[in-house]
């Protein structure tokens, strides 16, 4: 894949002509002759080969491509497979063969598969200290890919049934034509999404199918025996539906093959034709009725999948409950509800002591007797005399003598209780 050259300098001291000379020769033997020189180069090629990447927007390259990225003056860097093996040691870059040998690739179709591991030139030994680096091995950039793989699988899920994520293989890829380039990127997504487990992939009858996993799940993918039920449900469905979309067109045709017979006057063939577009009939009502039962069936399963989820939200509940109330009975309880009575027992004696409600103040004398005493005492007390009869000629000193029996008349109740009501708060003092 050719890239046009990059619309500034790859570097803003790209025209530096001693600091280029520096950063265009070759890595000393080992760190340990000069690990200035050393490090200084890797500090510029390193960050530079991934911004390289990013502006063509590049999940893998290989060395010969790099080298051209970094043309100058018609010469490319010499330590630039030193660069790669140090990227490869961090984890930033991996070689295509590795990173599909990493998982189980073997849904990988045969063509793709030659494709990852040819040419592998770069073994082990060689990421550990030697610069046999084929010029032609591809590498992928780790994070690009991740970030492409997680744009495919938004893109997968909204393109299925969120109830039924499983779909052929090659449909999904027909699908993310739009963000993958070849059919090698795609793959590489896919194997990306298998090492995360956020995709299953399987092989049914020699057509791989996919499983996806639900949004904002964690848990791993797996193809079950539903799924591959479910993928086969839903394949009969299309084909049905494909197959009653092409008899009714054949029917129409029928229906306008009779009408042209009978313009030309062709009785019996218009009568043959109509035969043929009831016998039509018959098979589309066939077909409705299978597709009515399918629909049925994936209505109970997802009905099923929705049940398994309340049920799942159940058992989840009681152990729960159950952990929380492990250490709680009925015994403990109660023992408890004692332990609290006594303490709010305890605690009205002590506030009753520090009001002095148990304080004796008449010196352990009877309070019957007390109140008898403050009743002799309160009828030894002189009345208001007695109001005398109205002899006088006036209206005014009747009136007043009448005020004044009824004032003498009230005064042997209230006048009585408001003075006991005073001599117990004085005692009570």
């Amino acid at each position: 894949m050719a890239d046009g050259p990059p619309p500034e300098p790859p570097h803003p001291d790209w025209a530096d002509e001693q600091r280029m000379a520096f950063l265009f020769s070759a890595f000393k033997q080992s760190r340990d002759v000069d690990s200035a020189d050393w490090d200084g180069k890797l500090a510029f090629w390193a960050p530079l080969v991934l911004q390289a990447a990013s502006r063509r927007r590049r999940l893998r390259f290989t060395p010969r491509e790099l080298g051209g990225w970094f043309q100058r003056n018609g010469a490319a860097p010499l330590g630039l497979s030193t660069v790669l093996q140090h990227l490869a040691r961090r984890g930033v870059i991996q070689t295509e063969s590795s990173f599909a040998a990493s998982v189980d690739t073997g849904w990988l179709a045969r063509g793709v598969w030659l494709l990852l591991i040819k040419p592998l030139r770069w073994t082990l030994a060689s990421i550990l200290g030697t610069d046999t680096i084929s010029p032609d091995e591809s590498f992928i950039i780790v994070d690009h890919i991740k970030d492409k793989a997680a744009e495919v699988l938004r893109l997968c899920q909204r393109s299925l049934d969120a109830s039924h994520p499983v779909a052929a293989l090659s449909a999904l890829q027909q699908e993310c034509q739009g963000v993958c380039e070849d059919e090698k990127t795609f793959c590489l997504c896919l194997v990306q999404l298998q090492k995360d487990k956020k995709v299953a992939v399987a092989e049914l009858d020699g057509e791989r199918i996919v499983k996806l996993a639900h949004p904002g799940s964690n848990k791993p993918v797996v193809v079950t025996e539903v799924d591959v039920g479910v993928y086969h449900l839903i394949k009969c469905e299309k084909m049905l539906s494909h197959k009653a979309e092409a008899l009714s067109q054949e029917a129409d045709g029928y229906k306008e093959e009779a009408r042209k017979q009978i313009g030309a006057g062709k009785k019996h063939m218009a009568l043959k034709s109509l035969k043929m577009r009831k016998r039509t009939f018959k098979q589309l009502d066939d077909i409705h009725a299978k597709l009515n039962t399918i629909e049925t069936i994936l209505d109970r399963i997802r009905s099923s999948q929705t049940d398994l989820k309340v049920v799942e939200a159940y058992q989840a509940g009681l152990g729960a409950l159950r952990q929380s109330m492990k250490d709680v009975s009925v015994e403990k309880v109660e023992n408890l509800m004692d332990e609290i009575e006594q303490f709010c027992d305890t605690q009205d004696d002590i506030r009753k002591t520090l009001a002095g409600e148990n304080f004796d103040v008449a010196g352990g004398a009877d309070a019957s007797d007390l109140e008898a005493e403050l009743d002799a005492l309160l009828q030894e007390e002189p009345l208001l005399p007695d109001v005398p009869p109205d002899t006088g000629p006036t209206a005014s000193l009747s009136e007043d003598n009448q005020l004044l029996a009824e004032l003498n008349k009230s005064d042997q109740g209230p006048i009585v209780g408001s003075r006991k009501r005073v001599a117990s708060l004085e005692l009570a003092q």
